[in-house]
């Protein structure tokens, strides 16, 4: 019997070792200086999904999440000031959704997230209309037909060194880049873009201090920037 046993857990293992099953994380967190590494390798697996996301509320935040595979989800809300989320996807059809900052303050928060694969789409949202401060978000996106998106909602105004930055490498084809800031000042926007098909719109809103550096190399590109004062 035991040796029964030990050849059907045996095979058992045989056959986990070629079929990554998915697995799903979902989070709700309170409390500063809150650190996690998820680590997730196979296909459609989830942190959070859409209408019930991974949350955490709290200062000063180290998030790091990375998933393997195709057809993976991210979807968190983050709310707090100093917050670093590290975000990384390689494979194809993968989806993710941050926001920080929604609901109250969110100074000197950092995003970086790297996208390999293609048909991938990505939307980082940063403050609401009056409650954020300054943001660094860092996009690095290789593969086709990715998307991304970065609204970063702030009105608060920005005072020494501090910045509202943006910085999108995309090296595809048919990528479709969006970028919005608002609010009262030092709004910088870097777009680097390798491919065709481009279609990228950058805007950027009150109150001066802006800064807009586009690259791009391919063909079929249509360009709209918006710049108010």
């Amino acid at each position: 019997m035991r040796k029964r046993i030990l050849s059907f857990i045996m095979g058992m293992l045989m056959m986990g070792a070629n079929v990554a099953l998915a697995s799903d994380v979902y989070i709700t967190q309170s409390g500063a200086s809150f650190t996690a590494n998820i680590n997730q390798d196979g296909q459609t697996n989830r942190y959070g999904v859409s209408g019930t996301v991974a949350t955490h509320t709290g200062d000063n935040q180290t998030l790091d999440i990375d998933q393997i595979g195709n057809s993976n989800t991210i979807a968190a809300s983050v709310v707090g000031a100093t917050q670093t989320l590290t975000l990384r996807q390689a494979g194809n059809s993968n989806t993710s959704t941050v926001s920080v900052g929604a609901n109250s303050s969110a100074d000197d928060n950092s995003i970086v997230q790297t996208l390999t694969g293609s048909s991938n789409t990505t939307t980082v949202n940063v403050g609401n209309s009056a409650a954020s401060g300054d943001a660094d978000v860092d996009i690095v996106a290789t593969g086709n037909s990715n998307t991304i998106t970065v609204n970063e909602n702030s009105t608060a105004t920005m005072q020494s060194n501090d910045k509202k930055v943006s910085s999108v490498t995309a090296i595809g084809s048919s990528n479709t880049i969006t970028t919005t800031h608002a609010g009262a000042g030092d709004h910088d926007t870097t777009l680097h873009h390798t491919g065709s098909s481009g279609t990228f719109a950058i805007t950027q809103d009150g109150i001066h201090d802006t800064s807009v550096v586009l690259t791009t190399v391919g063909a079929g590109h249509s360009v709209t920037i918006t710049v108010d004062d």
